[in-house]
């Protein structure tokens, strides 16, 4: 079984084909996130498996979409006065702009990014290729994805990243790094725990919670320190479809 993880991995460096054809979806989603969400994001491990394709990347194909993301740095006792936040707004197929805002020691701080980079997306067989250019500078997101494996590569000016998923009996866990797994309450469908092997045991490290809030897929994970909660941070996404 080790050996076909070892495969995922190897098959991201396969270049696609000159005749791959580009990917085009739906109009610019509807941000107010109506009619977009679906129960089954209300399963944790879904949602979280799912997730894990589109959040490092300005780019949606047919999958869920990051609409915006709100973060509480303080602890459980703490909550509401160390902010960040930020709302994509989406053309297509990636990201127009970016409008952040920030509160820290009490006073609010607002920026507005506009997302000059050229994109290209390819698709062919269970791989896709997102080439990101801005500035002369060539960024390269390739994705294997084939129902229950999940392995992307990330290739930046800093050097190449490969990370791997696989989604088996509710439990998301890496075959290569195997001290840490994603898996499912065993009386709660809506929450996961992220957890990592430490001198023979296993500690909860996060804790996730999926469900639908204002018409939104909504993603919250909770890092736990000490068995208590700390910071928070929720990932509020929609549907985006193929045509």
């Amino acid at each position: 079984m080790i050996s076909k993880y070892f495969l995922l991995a190897a098959a991201l460096f396969v270049a696609c084909s000159d005749d791959s054809s580009s990917t085009s979806v739906n109009d610019t989603p509807n941000n107010n996130g109506q009619n977009l969400a679906e129960s089954s994001y209300t399963n944790c491990i879904q949602t979280i498996f799912e997730f894990q394709r589109t959040k490092a990347t300005s780019f949606s194909e047919n999958g869920i979409a990051i609409d915006s993301v709100y973060w509480d740095y303080g602890s459980a006792n703490n909550r509401g006065n160390s902010i960040y936040t930020y709302k994509n707004y989406w053309t297509g197929t990636h990201i127009d702009s970016t409008y952040e805002a920030e509160l820290h020691n009490g006073e609010w701080a607002y920026r507005t990014t506009i997302n000059t980079a050229e994109t290209k997306f390819f698709h062919e067989g269970n791989i896709s290729t997102l080439i990101s250019i801005k500035d002369g500078i060539s960024d390269t997101v390739i994705t294997y994805f084939d129902g229950d494996s999940l392995a992307t590569t990330y290739t930046e000016k800093g050097g190449k990243e490969t990370r791997i998923y696989v989604l088996k009996n509710d439990t998301i866990f890496n075959p290569i790094e195997t001290d840490r797994i994603i898996v499912m309450d065993e009386n709660d469908s809506n929450t996961c725990y992220d957890k990592m092997h430490r001198n023979g045991k296993w500690f909860i490290w996060d804790r996730y919670e999926a469900g639908i809030k204002n018409g939104m897929i909504a993603l919250t994970k909770t890092s736990i320190e000490d068995g208590v909660d700390d910071k928070t941070v929720t990932f509020f996404m929609f549907r985006h479809k193929q045509q």
